[in-house]
């Protein structure tokens, strides 16, 4: 079974929440946001309920870096992520940094377009120690490693436009491991292998809708390419903001709900995979969302349709009144 692998084609990890993993999905959305800084923690667990499944940790910071001219600016961010998975707590592991231009297209930080890139130190591990077997002789010969370190590429590029302070719209485009970098842990001797990181297009986008001065929709999507995987996620928030009253602040409950379908050409696997339902806080400038992956494809014989509960917290923070008389920056006023 541990053979298999070698022929395996598998998707990167990647979370429910698109709109809470800004710069994980591109890194043209580093500093996209309307703010000085925004922090990012995301965790998500999945197929816990009926095997030793998916665990996984992301923490970004994201800053506009330098301001050009007077409206453009260059952002700057630092990704860490880690997933564990399966019995043999096979590990993905990377720190990445992320750069990107902010170019204003009407001068009033209402249309702005962006690109970024991010460069990461990825790894992968395996604990062989885990592995079962009937066989007298080990089923790994030693000199195969368990651990493999490489350098990964990603681009994206962004753009949003904001009609008033209510409605607006954006999409994205991004390509993850550009340089192929290869992921094998059964090297030949001569450095060459056939195993190499699929490249990962996605496309995104979204909207906000305001339908009164007291709710609004957030609709958005996202498309993954990645191989002979296909994948596609659309759904949307509704958001409710008139909690002033009770709390003496700025605040919003979102609920939301999304549908994932997916599509393998080699294996010729489509069809529904899972419904999210998602509940979100928002207080002053942070943002908290809980939601639930509800598993309906084939998959759901065995795990109940229990796919996996995901959180992610976000924080924005803004320099003081007194340097923002002194240094004026026009934030573009991008929609979580």
């Amino acid at each position: 079974m541990l053979l298999m692998t070698l022929g395996l084609h598998a998707q990167d990890v990647h979370f429910s929440h698109i709109h809470a993993s800004p710069t994980i999905m591109n890194p043209a959305m580093t500093g996209l946001f309307d703010g000085d800084l925004r922090l990012v923690l995301n965790y998500r667990s999945q197929w816990n309920n009926f095997t030793n499944g998916y665990k996984t940790f992301a923490a970004s910071a994201d800053t506009k870096l330098i301001k050009i001219g007077k409206d453009d600016f260059i952002g700057a961010g630092i990704q860490l992520y880690k997933d564990v998975a399966g019995d043999l707590a096979f590990t993905t592991s990377y720190g990445g940094l992320s750069f990107s231009l902010l170019k204003s297209l009407d001068g009033k930080g209402k249309n702005y377009i962006s690109f970024g890139l991010q460069s990461s130190y990825m790894s992968n591990s395996v604990n062989y120690a885990n592995i079962i077997a009937h066989d007298k002789e080990p089923l790994i010969e030693g000199g195969s490693p368990d651990q493999i370190n490489f350098w990964d590429i990603s681009a994206g590029l962004g753009w949003f436009y904001a009609f008033d302070n209510g409605n607006m719209v954006y999409t994205g485009l991004s390509l993850s491991h550009i340089n192929e970098p290869r992921v094998s842990f059964f090297e030949d001797g001569t450095g060459s292998t056939d195993v190499l990181k699929y490249r990962n297009l996605t496309i995104h986008g979204g909207a906000d809708i305001r339908l009164n001065d007291d709710m609004s929709l957030k609709p958005n999507f996202v498309f993954k390419d990645q191989g002979p995987h296909r994948e596609i996620m659309i759904g949307s928030f509704w958001k409710y903001k008139k909690l002033r009253s009770k709390l003496r602040q700025p605040a919003s409950l979102y609920f939301g709900g999304w549908v994932r379908w997916y599509l393998d050409q080699k294996q010729d696997v489509r069809g529904t995979d899972a419904f999210i339902f998602a509940i979100r806080f928002d207080y002053k400038k942070m943002f908290i969302t809980f939601s639930f992956d509800a598993n309906v494809s084939s998959l759901r014989s065995v795990s109940a349709g229990n796919g996996g509960p995901e959180l992610s917290i976000i924080k924005l923070f803004g320099y003081d009144k007194k340097r923002r008389r002194s240094e004026k920056v026009i934030c573009p006023a991008f929609r979580y």
